[in-house]
């Protein structure tokens, strides 16, 4: 489809059917979730262990081919977790698996397909013991996971830092850096000296993100009737 054919109204209620999901469905699968989530094809979103905690804002995407899949291996000391901060977006087919814990902080953006777990899941010479080694992995604030990127166990990433696409991170990465390859390398330094406009600005105006949201729908929309969507399913052409 070349554009949204859906007028207002339909899109408004695909919105609240989303949120009405993931609050009947999988807000009661977490031990925490904060205000303000919103939630594309919550259907897709696959939670699997206890101690899973989200903050506010979280922005997910997932679909039927990449589903999102949080899962915690419950330890005898019942301290495993997965923990992301507020104002984190979550893209389709993204992983996190813990065996130990695997915390993020604030404001962090894992794209499409990336990989994060903190165990190797079996021991390299006991193929029947799991979950192997493992180790807890730190995501400080702002921090960016690539396309298909993968962090491996006990990983601290600093502040700000990139990983790129298709990275394997198999040690600690510095604040305010890219890095890339496998074993990911520091390829590039962010100017410290140069402000990052986060995530949670957007929801820091006098307009609320959703009040935004919706009046930029209004205007995009405003043209659209049923009978065009219901045209642009059936019978596609080059000009919509």
């Amino acid at each position: 489809m070349r554009r949204d054919h859906r007028p207002l109204w339909l899109k408004r209620a695909n919105a609240a059917w989303s949120l009405f999901c993931a609050q009947k469905y999988l807000y009661p699968q977490l031990d925490g979730i904060g205000e303000g989530g919103s939630f594309i094809n919550p259907r897709y979103f696959q939670i699997n262990g206890p101690r899973i905690r989200i903050g506010k804002r979280l922005h997910s995407m997932a679909t039927r081919e990449r589903p999102i899949q949080l899962t915690v291996y419950p330890n005898k000391e019942q301290t495993s977790h997965i923990t992301l901060g507020d104002y984190c977006i979550v893209l389709p087919g993204v992983r996190i698996a813990a065996a130990t814990g695997v915390t993020a902080g604030a404001n962090c953006m894992f794209a499409t397909n990336c990989y994060i777990t903190d165990a190797d899941w079996h021991d390299q010479y006991d193929r029947t013991s799991a979950p192997g080694k493992t180790g807890a992995i730190t995501l400080a604030n702002n921090v960016w996971i690539g396309d298909s990127a993968i962090v491996c166990k006990g990983v601290s990433i600093g502040e700000n830092s990139i990983v790129g696409a298709g990275a394997v991170v198999t040690r600690d990465v510095p604040a305010n850096c890219v890095v890339a390859g496998n074993p990911a390398k520091v390829v590039k330094e962010l100017d410290k000296q140069r402000a990052f406009k986060k995530r949670e600005e957007l929801f820091a105006g006098s307009e609320s993100y959703d009040e935004f949201l919706d009046r930029y729908d209004e205007f995009m929309l405003a043209s659209n009737t049923f009978g065009d969507w219901l045209r642009s399913l059936l019978m596609p052409t080059r000009d919509q």
